[in-house]
């Protein structure tokens, strides 16, 4: 076997090796690189590992063409040097573009294995080696990633929030980890998976939504989380006045609603009946004083611009006495951020809000002198709400279980997960808390160190 040659089946080998590991990327957690570098830091090297395997065929795809005369395998060499090249940039580039990314890497693999086909050809009538190496990388692959419609939630990752978030001016002083869990369409590999490694559990896919647009609406959520914790974390320090809500936004607008053709999507709805509305429970009040079939004029800001339309109404389905637009709506809020935060860009963290309370948590420490976690290495999860209330988030189970294996001496989680937290880690110290106060009063009334009188 040619040199060339060599340098396309290493290349494939290495494929096969990565999505064995990735798909298990999550067994290392517990590994510290120092103080401050967790596993999921040593992740985001790895995209270098990958990008080297299309500059591995970049490597054979040169000799390839170098050491014959032929026109046409010349042009199959060249096809897999810019095809190679274009992956390698990607992945290095703009390694979050997961389609674009697994798109290319698959163009390049299927040129990789044309150029072997062609090359066998002249040798013998039929290629039986480069077809058998296709069909079983294919069955492989298929196995190890052909999605279903079940849903799985495993075991995540563990990052260092100190790391992730940092407010200007301020310096970390104790330990704080946030926690990861992955859940995407299972793949028939999962189902082996749940046999070998706790805490796999699967679902029905209900998204209701491509893969895509969940992807989208995460990475969106994940923005809504930063800003939440930020303005949280400045309100409870002094600064700022956290989040306030000035109305409520129109978010769907539902099939043979009334307000169809009146309202529109993304309307602030700023008052009902010359009555002020800033928050969804005033609407819902202004709306219990309203009979269903009545018309209602309401002032709504639409383009920065202040329109009055008068709305028909229907009766609510849970509640035929009572009218409703037949919209679906949230609060427009804003977020009081004094001062800017830094974020760490982490690959693997693609999105959700379970973050944002114990991002608001590590905001404090940072702010705070002396810290607020007396010694403890604390872990958490939750939404932060705008009232200063943490809300429940999904994986609870995998999410203690993760923070279990990790040396956390608490784990603080929203009171409704509580019991889901407690199957994931019995031996774990859980704290279910309703607030960011409730965690604070829990680390000053649990020290690990007996004094913060000296700190920096």
């Amino acid at each position: 076997m040619a040199r060339w040659q060599r340098l396309y089946y290493l290349g494939m080998v290495l494929v096969l090796i990565l999505a064995v590991t990735g798909e298990l990327i999550w067994l290392p957690d517990p590994l510290r690189l120092g103080t401050r570098i967790y596993w999921i830091d040593a992740i985001d090297l790895l995209i270098y590992v990958l990008a080297l395997i299309p500059i591995i065929w970049v490597a054979g795809a040169l000799r390839h063409m170098l050491s014959q005369g032929n026109i046409w395998g010349r042009v199959r060499s060249i096809a897999v040097i810019a095809a190679s090249l274009a992956s390698a940039i990607i992945l290095l580039t703009i390694p979050k573009k997961i389609e674009i990314s697994v798109s290319i890497f698959l163009i390049t693999w299927l040129l990789v294995f044309i150029d072997l086909f062609f090359h066998e050809r002249k040798r013998r009538k039929m290629p039986v080696q480069s077809v058998t190496v296709l069909v079983s990388t294919l069955c492989l692959l298929l196995v190890m990633f052909w999605p279903t419609n079940v849903l799985v939630t495993y075991p995540g990752l563990t990052l260092n929030m100190n790391r992730y978030a940092q407010a200007n001016g301020g310096s970390a002083h104790g330990e704080i980890l946030g926690v990861l869990v992955f859940e995407r369409p299972a793949f028939p590999i999962d189902w082996l998976y749940a046999k070998l490694f706790a805490k796999y559990t699967f679902e029905p896919n209900n998204l209701g939504m491509s893969l895509g647009e969940y992807n989208q609406e995460v990475r969106t959520m994940k923005e809504d989380a930063n800003a939440a914790g930020s303005a949280i974390a400045y309100q409870k320090v002094g600064k700022g006045k956290g989040i306030t809500s000035h109305g409520v936004r129109i978010t769907a607008i539902l099939k043979d609603s009334p307000g169809a053709g009146v309202l529109q999507l993304s309307d602030v709805i700023e008052k009902v009946n010359d009555d002020s509305v800033t928050t969804v429970q005033e609407l819902t009040a202004r709306m219990k004083m309203t009979k269903p079939g009545d018309q209602v004029k309401v002032l709504v800001l639409r383009g920065g611009q202040q329109v009055s339309p008068s709305v028909k109404t229907r009766a609510n389905p849970d509640d035929p006495s009572r009218a409703a637009f037949g919209i679906q709506v949230a609060n427009e809020v804003q977020y009081d951020i004094p001062e800017p935060v830094r974020y760490h860009n982490y690959i693997l963290h693609e999105g959700g809000p379970s973050h944002g309370a114990v991002l608001a948590l590590t905001l404090i420490d940072q702010l705070t002198p002396c810290g607020v976690t007396y010694g403890n290495r604390v872990a958490g999860t939750g939404t932060m709400e705008p009232d200063g209330s943490i809300g429940p988030v999904g994986g609870l189970e995998q999410k203690a279980y993760s923070v279990s294996r990790t040396d956390a001496d608490v784990f603080f989680v929203p009171s409704q997960n509580e019991s889901e937290a407690r199957r994931g880690a019995p031996g774990l110290l859980i704290v279910p808390v309703n607030t960011i106060d409730d965690m604070l009063n829990w680390l000053r009334n649990n020290p690990k160190q007996k004094s913060q009188s000296t700190c920096s």
